[in-house]
Formats: structure tokens, sequence, C-alpha cells
């Protein structure tokens, strides 16, 4: 049995100890299963549902890192915990809490991190280069987590799938390259003619938007328990001042997350010219390129 067909089956059996709840809950009560970072005050309050870390005989039991989903290696407690941040609350359409945070908690909040950590410069966290935070925080196993957590919350949320698991076995059968294309067209409106994304300033500029965003918050202490978490310190991280979101940092992120998007999903290389403000589009793009 593979490291996926084990987490199916563990996930399936949570399916029916909880057979009365729905896929929202269980998505929520799975995300006690991943690490203790997922199950913050933050957590809780982006899905708008307080789960505890469980501990014990099954403690971690769904946090394996590298585990090959559609063909791809995935941080699945990631993923797992990103997916109950994407997943509607029963009775809404889209949810009011994971209609803003559904970015911040997965592709957004890994580019972020890396950038308020590097900007941040604190003394027991060792980046050098914004380049090598955005290598720690968002790597290729963290962005396929992030966009198998959209696809397979979007299957959830139309109903065509009733159950996570499903959803997962669904999902594992179509090629990463396909879950890529899904992701930008659905999430960013991005049309895809041939292999070629078509006016990329315009996506470039919808992820440094929400990246902004997502710095502007990282004044919460409770943003960065994730951050402490993962670099296993036991110092609490104390960030003096509230990192500004600098057009060239947001570009740098958007830019790596822009390369595995177009690596991945099988397209043409990319060349454009960025727009200087990405909220403001009106006032024009730079007069250099940058290349993906």
């Amino acid at each position: 049995m593979s490291e996926l067909e084990e987490a199916v089956k563990f996930i399936k059996s949570i399916e029916r100890k909880h057979s009365g709840k729905s896929t929202y809950e269980i998505a929520n009560i799975l995300r006690g299963y991943t690490r203790k970072a997922y199950t913050t005050r933050l957590w809780n309050t982006a899905t708008g549902y307080d789960q505890e870390y469980i501990s014990g005989e099954f403690e971690g039991k769904l946090n394996p890192n590298n585990l090959v989903v559609s063909g791809e290696v995935t941080d699945f407690g990631h993923f797992i915990a990103a997916l109950s941040d994407q997943i509607n609350q029963p009775g809404i359409k889209w949810s009011d809490l994971n209609g803003w945070t559904g970015d911040y908690s997965s592709w957004s909040g890994d580019i972020g991190s890396a950038i308020v950590v590097f900007r941040s410069q604190y003394e027991n966290i060792r980046i050098q280069t914004l380049e090598e935070g955005l290598n720690r925080f968002a790597r290729d196993s963290d962005y396929a987590a992030d966009i198998a957590a959209y696809v397979v919350g979007s299957l959830i949320n139309s109903r065509r799938i009733g159950s996570i698991s499903q959803a997962i076995i669904q999902y594992d059968y179509i090629p990463y390259l396909n879950h890529v294309r899904t992701f930008i067209k659905k999430r960013f409106g991005t049309i895809i003619k041939g292999n070629s994304l078509q006016r990329p300033a315009i996506l470039e500029a919808q992820i440094s938007r929400s990246v902004a965003n997502l710095i502007r918050f990282s004044n919460i202490p409770e943003l960065w328990e994730s951050v402490q978490d993962y670099l296993q310190s036991e110092s609490e991280l104390e960030f003096s001042s509230l990192v500004q979101p600098s057009r060239s940092d947001l570009l740098k992120g958007s830019l790596h997350f822009l390369t595995h998007i177009v690596n991945k999903g099988g397209l043409n290389s990319l060349r454009f010219k960025p727009y200087q403000i990405p909220a403001i589009p009106w006032l024009g793009t730079f007069n250099y390129q940058v290349s993906v």
C-alpha cells in the first residue's frame, strides 16, 4: 500500500467515524492530525472551526511532507490544512471567512511568510536572501499542496463529489499539469491558448496584490506561529515592526510562484513588463521586462 493509499484509508476511517458531519467539519477534524502549527488560534479563526491538535496513537498521521499526489511531491499536511480553509461551511455557497483567507492559508501565505521572515531580520532565523526564504517557505511541494487544496476544495464545493477521500482519489487520477491549468483558470480567470498564458502581467499583479494584503497582517503574532513551528525554534517570534510590502519583494515572490506554474503546467516561457503598482494597473508598467 502506497503512502497516499494509507493516508486515504485513514481519512475514510475518520469519515466513517464522523458520518453525520459535513465535509467542512471533517476537513477541519483532519487538520488536527497534521501538525500543531495548523491548529493555532489563527487557523481556527480563518476556518471558522475550533480544532485542537490531536495527540496520541494517530498524532501527526496526516503530516507526511513528501507524499506523491497526482504524480507530484506534495506536503500532505499543508494540503489538508489548506483544504480546511477551502471547503464551504454548510449552507454557505462561498464562506465569508474562507472567501478571503483561502489564499492566505495557502500560496499567498507561503510567499508572504518568506518575505516577512526575511525582512524582519529575526536574529535566530538565518535567511540571507529573499530567494533563500522563498525556497524554504514556498517549496514546490508547498505549491503542489496549495493547488491540490484549491482543486479538491472546488470539487467538493461543486457537490460533484461527496467526500474528501473520494475527491483526493479523483484528483490523484489526473496529471498534475492539468490541475495547475485548472487552478490558474478558475482562481485567476487566466486564459490559456495552446501552451501560452495570456496577459501574464495581470496574473502577476493578482498574485502580488494578495501577498501584499497578507503581509499587511504580519503584525499579528499568531500569524507566525506556523513559521516558528516550521523552524523548530523554541524562541517566541517577535517582529519589532510591521513589514511593508515592497514592489521588488512582491515581484520576486510572484515570479517564484509563476515559475512553478509555468514549469509544472507545461506552459511556454513568459516575458512581460510588470505593473508598477499591482493594485493600480492604470498607472502603467515598468519599462523593463521580466522572464519566467
